[in-house]
């Protein structure tokens, strides 16, 4: 194959993908938004669908808007799954924290560690949770998560 065939190869995925992207991308958009119940997350699964629409496209047979929707409704479920983790895994610090605590810990002071948990990253409690529950150093809270103890000592000072 020639450079010129390439191109051509390269131009016709590209008008493909953009009839394709302009005919379906509001409908996938709102398919996602009503199984996620938010349009910001709803665009975020729209780009990822597409995006692998355009990694897998074969110009000569190109995605229908039944392949797209079922690839939106993977994506949407890992978005959920994703969402159920995060709010179990601020719900086991929170409980940990708080029992560990005992009696020393208001209601309000609970809430409050709740709601600072559950805004940080999956990462960052992760860091909490393996330094203050379980104990670890720093170098081991590095070497568990395969990162540089210098970035443990950040990301728990942020998350502090």
């Amino acid at each position: 194959m020639t450079d010129t065939d390439g191109g051509l190869h390269a131009q016709a995925k590209a008008d493909v993908f953009i009839q394709m992207f302009e005919a379906h991308y509001a409908r996938v958009v709102r398919y996602a938004e009503g199984q996620l119940s938010g349009l910001a997350a709803a665009e975020d699964v729209a780009s990822d669908v597409f995006r692998v629409a355009w990694l897998k496209l074969d110009p000569r047979e190109p995605f229908g808007l039944p392949w797209l929707i079922r690839t939106a409704m993977h994506k949407s479920r890992d978005v959920q799954r994703s969402r159920y983790r995060g709010k179990a895994a601020v719900e086991a610090l929170g409980e940990r924290a708080t029992s560990t605590a005992g009696d020393h810990m208001s209601s309000l002071d609970r809430l409050s560690l709740l709601e600072a948990l559950s805004k940080l990253s999956r990462r960052d409690r992760q860091i909490l949770h393996l330094t203050y529950w379980v104990d670890l150093s720093a170098g081991e809270v590095a070497e568990v998560l395969r990162i540089r103890p210098g970035a443990v000592w950040t990301r728990l000072h942020r998350a502090r």
